[in-house]
């Protein structure tokens, strides 16, 4: 299935037009799920979910997951899970038994390990979200995902690993695991916009481009801004 470009003027209304798509494929769902990006663009996203679509569905019926997760504790300032929690899961007042954090505190292979022993007991053998969000960084990384690494090709929900960026111990959801109903990718700024003319130019999973790894079974949906689109979007 190939990527339908949202493209607003500004990032600020790009994050509002994702959060609003989110809010909407999640009030429609009866088991609602909602795999979390990382990153720092996301969190306008979540604080947008959280002030403006309090009352468009059942929050705190959702279930959360983490698309990915640095090796550091919880309260990290460079937690995944901490940005969350103070962007969106807090204010929500969600109810901890609602949030599957990945254990990075734990080290790459056990909180891998123990993360998709979780997903199986939870959602299956081949789990299916019901929306993945997803970033992506100026080389075309996607959660922690880097062009060309061998958990592209992996059998494993989740795999450790170390990445070219720091800090570089992960826990990372593989395309295995990174299955929805609609996926969303948020990416604003023109330092990401060559990686996304490759994302959009991919026919097949290529290992340079991440991002081609990951489509939704009903739409997938980029969500930028001018800066980030390609010229002949």
């Amino acid at each position: 299935m190939s990527i339908r470009m949202d493209v607003s003027a500004t990032a600020e209304e790009a994050l509002a037009r994702c959060a609003g798509a989110i809010a909407e494929a999640l009030s429609a769902a009866t088991q609602p799920s909602l795999c979390l990006a990382g990153g720092t663009t996301p969190r306008g996203t979540y604080a947008l979910l959280a002030a403006d679509y309090a009352a468009a569905l059942d929050w705190q019926a959702v279930g959360y997951w983490f698309g990915d997760e640095r090796c550091v504790g919880p309260a990290h300032p460079k937690s995944n899970y901490r940005m969350a929690q103070e962007s969106l899961l807090d204010p929500l007042e969600v109810p901890g038994e609602q949030v599957h954090r990945m254990l990075g505190e734990l080290g790459a292979a056990e909180g891998a390990r123990r993360y998709a022993a979780r997903l199986a007991e939870r959602l299956g053998a081949q789990p299916a979200f019901t929306v993945a969000l997803l970033g992506m960084g100026a080389e075309g990384h996607t959660a922690s995902l880097f062009p060309d690494s061998p958990a592209l090709a992996s059998n494993e929900l989740a795999l450790g690993l170390e990445v070219p960026a720091l800090p570089r111990e992960r826990i990372t959801l593989t395309p295995a695991a990174l299955h929805a109903e609609h996926v969303f990718l948020l990416i604003t700024g023109e330092s990401k916009r060559e990686a996304l003319q490759a994302a959009l130019g991919a026919e097949r999973p290529t290992p340079s481009i991440p991002t081609s790894y990951v489509r939704g079974t009903i739409e997938t949906v980029c969500f930028c801004d001018a800066a980030a689109a390609p010229n002949e979007v």
